[in-house]
């Protein structure tokens, strides 16, 4: 009885070392990539952005283990700047920037990686040369201003005087300004019954989007179109027009997120422009991939990704 019971306990624990070794082989077989992820700002539409990436990680890489570190700098380009430091310090195989605050200012965060001998990707397109690895673009932006003429296209009457107000997203801002100027470059300048009354910067917000409506609106009460760079800044206009008593200002918005989702149901809102997250983050972290392995040596300012992924959310 005893030598069994002593076979039995060796048979158990020889087991549980083979399981051990090859759950061990089974870890080692994997590749760990460790990717920064540094988020000028990370609203409602990033943070779908960044849940599918992560999804994307999980689901197309099964043989690799990803750790990926995330941060927000609050559209505040000092912090952002912070923030690459910060990543530059865990010494990953990559960082990727969405720099959608600041525009040039970002450059340093770009020339520190690369002097860190880290690859280096950002997410919009900037006005100055800079020595990032790669540029992802998952839509155009001007695509997206595009898209809220062509809503207005759909609806326009030609009885109708249409004073518009244009809120962008923050100075020096490529993406923000881009977004503005496909709607302004495809409705208010084909039409010889629309005219932009004033345009501001809304800095992707719904504090200042609603401070500059509430202006607006008593500086010039003839608006009767707001369109903003996003849905939060939408959803300040919303609350803006909703103190004033006005219902009758159309308001466009951008990304269509919960938040614009919610208010083009209830009406408060007349459209947001969609983005296809799952189809913008599969190729995102396909990039981010590539660019940890170093595989993206020698493609010089490539833009991965510029057009797709884009739709049009309108309430009935």
């Amino acid at each position: 009885m005893k030598k069994r019971q002593a076979v039995t306990l060796f048979t158990l624990a020889a087991a549980m070392a083979i399981g051990t070794t090859a759950f061990a082989e089974d870890a080692a077989e994997k590749k760990t990539l460790k990717i920064g992820m540094a988020w000028a700002i990370l609203d409602d539409g990033q943070t779908n952005l960044t849940n599918a990436i992560k999804k994307c990680f999980d689901e197309n890489y099964p043989d690799y283990e990803i750790e990926y570190t995330l941060t927000n700098a609050d559209g505040d380009i000092a912090t952002l700047l912070n923030d690459v430091d910060a990543q530059i310090a865990k010494n990953p195989d990559m960082i990727y920037i969405m720099n959608s605050v600041g525009d040039t200012g970002v450059i340093p965060a770009i020339e520190a990686c690369v002097e860190a001998e880290i690859p280096v990707g950002i997410g919009v397109a900037i006005g100055g040369e800079a020595p990032y690895t790669y540029l992802y673009e998952g839509f155009s932006q001007y695509a997206c201003g595009q898209m809220q003429a062509e809503y207005m296209d759909s609806i326009y009457d030609e009885a109708v005087e249409y004073k518009v107000a244009c809120i962008t997203g923050d100075a020096g801002n490529v993406a923000g300004q881009a977004r503005t100027d496909g709607f302004k470059e495809n409705f208010i300048d084909k039409y010889d019954n629309v005219e932009l009354v004033i345009e501001g910067e809304g800095n992707w917000n719904t504090d200042d989007a609603q401070s500059l409506a509430e202006d607006w609106l008593i500086a010039h009460p003839e608006i009767n179109i707001i369109v903003c760079v996003n849905d939060d800044e939408a959803q300040g206009v919303i609350n803006a027009c909703d103190a004033a008593g006005r219902e009758d200002v159309i308001i466009l918005g951008m990304d269509a997120s919960d938040v614009g989702k919610g208010n083009v149901e209830s009406g408060a809102q007349a459209a947001s422009v969609g983005i296809d997250f799952g189809g913008v983050a599969s190729a995102c972290a396909d990039a981010m991939i590539e660019c940890a392995e170093g595989k993206m040596e020698g493609t010089g300012n490539e833009v991965m990704l510029t057009t797709e992924n884009l739709y049009t959310l309108a309430r009935e």
